[in-house]
């Protein structure tokens, strides 16, 4: 599968940031000026209707009016463009009218009654259309003055205003998008040639990498590329210095056994299947160390007392990721009861297999995760898998696969020890199939009670 650039990573990322920058200011823009024009409508609906009906009023003591007279009289004179001035009765009814709003319905409509303004409401729903923010307040105590007016957010200009916000969007993210591949290409240069410098470097003492980096991480990599590089030539000169002094050292003692042997060869003291058995004597020390050493590790987890300490699984976990190079998804925290070292050994044993048996290639990874009360770590590979006739007996001493027996190091105690210290520790361990393609090994563990209790 091809892998993604950075370059494409950095234009997808900034990409969604633009877009969403521009979102969020079209949206502060809009939603900033609904309020602002709101707030302006309803101050200015609400002083219109305490003037328009203190006037009332204040023309029918003066002038010594009926209400209605008084009302027709304040309304020729305080006509205002898109206001519209009624005079209700305590049934509801207009009495005086005077202006026009477009759609307004008297009849279809309910106003409350207060010194606010406030939408009106159909009294009926589908029976009225239209967008309305009224004020309504008593004039005198037989009569209600209504002023109307069409909500300025439903107003055509304010519409066309939101639509080109709207419309600027797509036009200033795709802008913000271009002109960041750019800037990012640009910035990155000096990345590019790091990378061919380092292609065209040779495993050299003295080799180092230079580009014009402004950047302090480029120049920090670069730098600490260099110092790779000087560790690694040093490394490499040690090891041909090892190596000659080496072989330098070892030729007297190497001839001198050549001498034994061929010393017994001549005499014949040795037959040929002695000399054979010979050859494979080390092989066999080795084996029977390794062999020795899991025998220990098994008894002593069978047998040997086992603490009662708190141990963070997660940190278990990623500390052996780290040593085996395997991939680890797990929380800050899962705490079980039972000794760090042996459920580290149970793990890094599962882990060990799957680096074994999935090749020193495959992707190894390492979860935990916490389901009610119990503990769960599983360590899966995108390696062969385990067939399914083998998963039952998997967890035996000794057991090793016929198909690998030739072909792979190890004694077979590795799953045995690994089961060995679940069951001291009251869990369960199986076998099966990772999603990842290969085998999927999963230990399950009771937590700490006093963890599940507080986070319950």
């Amino acid at each position: 599968m091809k892998r993604p650039t950075l370059i494409g990573q950095l234009f997808r990322v900034h990409t969604l940031v633009v877009t969403m920058a521009c979102a969020a200011l079209v949206l502060a823009t809009m939603g900033a000026s609904a309020i602002l024009l709101r707030e302006h409508q309803d101050e200015t609906l609400e002083a219109i209707g305490v003037e328009v009906a203190n006037g009332i009023e204040v023309e029918a003591a003066e002038q010594k009016f009926g209400m209605l007279r008084a009302a027709r009289e304040y309304f020729a004179e305080a006509g205002l463009q898109g206001f519209r001035f009624e005079l209700l009765d305590k049934e509801g009814h207009v009495a005086e009218a005077l202006g026009k709003v477009a759609d307004w319905d008297p009849d279809a409509f309910d106003v409350a009654i207060n010194a606010a303004a406030v939408t009106a409401v159909p009294k009926e729903r589908g029976a009225a259309s239209g967008h309305f923010r009224a004020c309504a307040r008593w004039c005198g105590s037989e009569y209600v003055v209504r002023v109307v007016t069409t909500d300025v957010l439903h107003q055509s200009e304010v519409r066309r205003f939101g639509a080109v916000l709207l419309g600027a969007l797509p036009v200033a993210a795709i802008v913000g998008a271009l002109l960041g591949r750019a800037l990012f290409s640009r910035r990155l240069v000096p990345l590019g040639h790091l990378e061919a410098a380092a292609a065209a470097s040779a495993a050299d003492p003295e080799v180092r990498l230079v580009v014009e980096a402004n950047a302090r991480e480029i120049a920090t990599l670069q730098d600490s590329f260099n110092g790779l590089l000087a560790r690694l030539g040093d490394a490499l000169a040690r090891e041909r210095r090892f190596s000659q002094e080496a072989s330098h050292e070892l030729r007297t003692p190497l001839a001198a056994i050549r001498g034994r042997l061929e010393r017994l060869v001549v005499e014949g003291s040795l037959s040929a299947p002695q000399a054979a058995h010979a050859s494979h004597a080390l092989r066999e020390v080795d084996a029977l160390n390794a062999l020795v050493d899991a025998l220990l590790l098994l008894a002593r987890s069978e047998a040997a007392p086992l603490p009662q300490t708190p141990v963070n699984l997660c940190d278990l976990a990623r500390a052996i990721g780290t040593r085996q190079s395997a991939m680890v998804d797990a929380p800050d925290e899962i705490l079980v009861r039972g000794s760090e070292e042996l459920l580290e050994r149970a793990i890094a044993n599962l882990v060990e297999n799957a680096r074994k048996f999935a090749g020193s290639e495959a992707h190894v990874r390492v979860r935990a995760v916490r389901n009610g009360t119990t503990a769960t770590v599983t360590v899966d590979d995108d390696g062969p898998g385990v067939a399914e006739s083998e998963r039952a007996s998997v967890f035996e001493r000794f057991h090793r696969a016929p198909a690998t027996r030739h072909t792979t190091d190890g004694v077979g105690l590795g799953l045995a020890v690994a089961r060995a210290i679940v069951l001291r520790h009251r869990g369960t361990i199986d076998c099966g199939t990772s999603d990842l393609g290969g085998a999927a090994f999963r230990i399950v563990i009771p937590v700490l009670e006093e963890q599940f209790t507080v986070n319950s």
